[in-house]
């Protein structure tokens, strides 16, 4: 007869014995993938692609803008004060407007200040000449204004046409001096916006409309709420 120790040793034995089998017959769930495995990935993944549907053009992608920092506003506003435009085909945007609007505003502007100028210099002599007498040996010609002869004018209207020709000839330069700043401020502005700041899809800006409750302030009014203006900005 087999003594109680012998027979704790062999229940032992046998239910290692069985536990062994058992975990042999579970399926190995991390077997490596062989290339059939791969080979029908690829043609599952291939399967999931759209196909290219004719007469269906493709959604075309947003620009994405990212700062530039070797772009400099400085040099671009330094650009324009000496010469006006350059500040502009530096940053190179807009050209095709800015820079005829640029030229076209300030030659009119030069035009201006020639022609009111030297009409100006003209009624000025004129005016000169009747006030302390024309010299008897003045070889100069006659002053012309508009192809005419400007002697047989009244005196009020020589001095009337001398100042509005100055004031016109001033205003002229002024405007000339403020287009050549609003060329070197739109080249720096230009510069800075373009170049500073990234222009992407990370920011998105929503509006839409929502009710809100009545403040306190407004009770007296009936309705207890108030149309309002929903403004949502998302950082990504």
């Amino acid at each position: 007869m087999v003594n109680l120790p012998m027979k704790r040793y062999l229940l032992i034995v046998v239910l290692l014995f069985a536990v062994s089998v058992l975990k042999a017959q579970t399926p190995d769930t991390t077997r490596r993938r062989n290339k059939t495995d791969s080979l029908n990935l690829k043609r599952d993944a291939a399967k999931e692609k759209p196909f290219f549907t004719p007469g269906v053009k493709p959604k075309k992608k947003e620009p994405v803008y990212h700062p530039d920092s070797t772009h400099s506003p400085r040099k671009a506003a330094m650009r324009s004060l000496y010469f006006p435009g350059l500040g502009q085909i530096y940053n190179r945007h807009g050209l095709w407007w800015r820079l005829p609007a640029l030229y076209g505003g300030l030659g009119a502007l030069a035009y201006n200040i020639y022609t009111n100028g030297k009409d100006y210099n003209a009624f000025l002599k004129e005016s000169q000449w009747r006030a302390h007498g024309r010299p008897v040996t003045e070889q100069e010609p006659l002053p012309v204004y508009n192809g005419s002869i400007i002697t047989n004018i009244s005196d009020q209207t020589i001095y009337n046409f001398k100042d509005n020709l100055r004031r016109n000839r001033d205003l002229s330069i002024f405007g000339f001096v403020a287009v050549w700043g609003i060329n070197i401020v739109d080249a720096y502005v230009e510069a800075k916006f373009m170049h500073s700041y990234t222009m992407d899809d990370n920011l998105s800006f929503k509006i839409s409309p929502s009710i809100m409750g009545t403040p306190v302030y407004a009770s007296n009014f009936n309705s207890t709420f108030t149309p309002a203006l929903k403004i949502t900005l998302l950082f990504k």
